[in-house]
């Protein structure tokens, strides 16, 4: 499966959702997120929806569309973090993934993205 591709998207809600520990953490998470790779066309940016404590909508971001928050950054770092070579909050820290959104807002939610990383790493990939 392509790494960062729709199918790879689609897994990953499924192991998310299924996850108890992400569902506890990301419990009262009710926003909108790009998750986009900058430097790679053929890897369009994907809209996730988070609610509940589940991925509630996952889909390609419409051209034009506004989301709460945003994560992107070249496909190197993407699979730097996927790979564990670097942690993906310190990838979002060091700015070699960028974050766009309220912080403040954010950080009340960091350990369900932490999570959601770690399960990120769990679906088989092709790079």
């Amino acid at each position: 499966m392509k790494y960062l591709g729709l199918d790879y998207w689609k897994k990953v809600q499924e192991i998310a959702n299924a996850d108890n520990e992400f569902s506890i953490k990301a419990r009262t998470f009710d926003a909108s997120f790009t998750f986009k790779v900058t430097d790679n066309p053929e890897l369009p940016a994907v809209y996730v929806k988070f609610k509940g404590g589940k991925i509630e909508e996952l889909r390609l971001l419409a051209e034009g569309e506004k989301t709460d928050f945003t994560l992107e950054g070249p496909y190197e770092n993407w699979v730097k973090v996927n790979k564990g070579e670097i942690d993906g909050g310190n990838a979002i820290m060091t700015r070699q993934i960028t974050f766009k959104g309220n912080m403040n807002a954010i950080m009340r939610y960091s350990k369900s993205f932490l999570r959601l990383f770690q399960l990120m790493q769990q679906v088989p990939v092709e790079y």
